[in-house]
């Protein structure tokens, strides 16, 4: 594992490739399941999707490289699945803050949570190949 090797702007690269390819991974899974109801058209969404997908994988990317010291696992793909699952768990405990508080603003839908999880596990998984073969690049 060549975490050293993987530089700040690289991981930010990585993990903004990561996130455009994760977004449309995200929109198309969503309009094949159908959980969320789109309201833009698609070329909003398209980019909509892609900005939050990179945020999420700059964000996830900054964490591995950050934490890669003291992360669990040896291999780069399964911290990337953690570290990207621990954020959307925090980013979910906060939605249910969220709906105790306003319960009829925000409202918790299992099938949104069980597709967020997978579309969290799928971020991992785009980035954790990328640090891969960027490390094997090195």
């Amino acid at each position: 594992m060549h975490f050293q090797s993987i530089d700040w702007k690289k991981g930010i690269i990585l993990g903004g490739v990561a996130g455009v390819l994760w977004g449309w991974v995200a929109l198309a899974v969503n309009a094949m399941s159908g959980v969320f109801t789109f309201e833009n058209s698609l070329l909003h969404n398209l980019i909509g999707f892609a900005i939050g997908g990179i945020i999420f994988g700059i964000v996830v990317s900054g964490f591995m490289r950050l934490l890669h010291e003291w992360l669990p696992f040896k291999n780069i793909l399964l911290n990337a699945i953690l570290l990207s699952s621990v954020l959307w768990l925090l980013l979910r405990i906060g939605g249910v803050m969220l709906s105790s508080v306003e319960p009829d603003r925000y409202h918790l839908i299992t099938a949104q949570s069980v597709q967020g999880f997978v579309l969290a596990v799928i971020m991992g998984c785009i980035l954790g190949f990328l640090w891969k073969i960027k490390s094997k690049e090195a």
